[in-house]
């Protein structure tokens, strides 16, 4: 029983993953809501900086800063995606229904931690030219540039772990657009406070 709920736990919660990343990126990151600083560093610094193909690639510090989130988005984000995991526990066990409780919180919780690892890690590099045998890799190749295209396209491609809210949603896009604009002078960015 413990070993099928870590299990279900975390395929379960790696779909959840998929979806609330999309969720976030789409209607926080690339909309003026509250908490305001996703959508500044997001869409006003990193978009605008990190722009066309000659720029997708981090070269300078003031592009380095808007590629992860503020370090309070960690344990947030964490909490927003363990909350209704403890919610449904609680309930079930009222309802009569017992899990290991504590095997599912900790695989749920352990799940959520890697995505985010996974998000802030792999959006970095993805940013980074020359990785080597990263850039062979063909999961990793395939993420990239669907990443790229996000840049080309901000109403495409919300997702950077796993595609699969994108594929569900309609908005998957695999072809690279056409017309790519050369760099523009990188805009003055209002500096994230220490």
């Amino acid at each position: 029983m413990i070993l099928a709920t870590i299990l279900i736990a975390i395929v379960a919660t790696a779909v959840q993953g998929s979806l609330f990343e999309w969720a976030l990126h789409r209607y926080w990151l690339h909309r003026p809501k509250r908490p305001y600083a996703f959508f500044h560093y997001h869409t006003l610094v990193h978009h605008q900086l990190c722009k066309n193909e000659d720029t997708f690639h981090v070269t300078e510090p003031k592009q380095k800063e808007a590629l992860t989130f503020e370090w309070w988005a960690c344990p947030a984000l964490i909490a927003i995606n363990v909350l209704p995991w403890v919610g449904l526990s609680f309930g079930l066990g009222m309802l009569g229904l017992e899990l290991p409780r504590a095997a599912l919180l900790i695989s749920v919780a352990s799940t959520v931690l890697a995505y985010y690892i996974l998000y802030e890690g792999m959006h970095v590099l993805m940013h980074l030219e020359g990785l080597g045998w990263a850039e062979r890799f063909l999961p990793f190749k395939f993420l990239k540039r669907h990443h790229y295209i996000h840049h080309q396209h901000m109403s495409r491609n919300f997702n950077v772990v796993v595609p699969l809210a994108d594929l569900l949603f309609g908005t998957l896009e695999t072809r690279v657009p056409v017309e790519v604009h050369s760099a523009s002078p990188a805009p003055e960015v209002e500096r994230r406070a220490g």
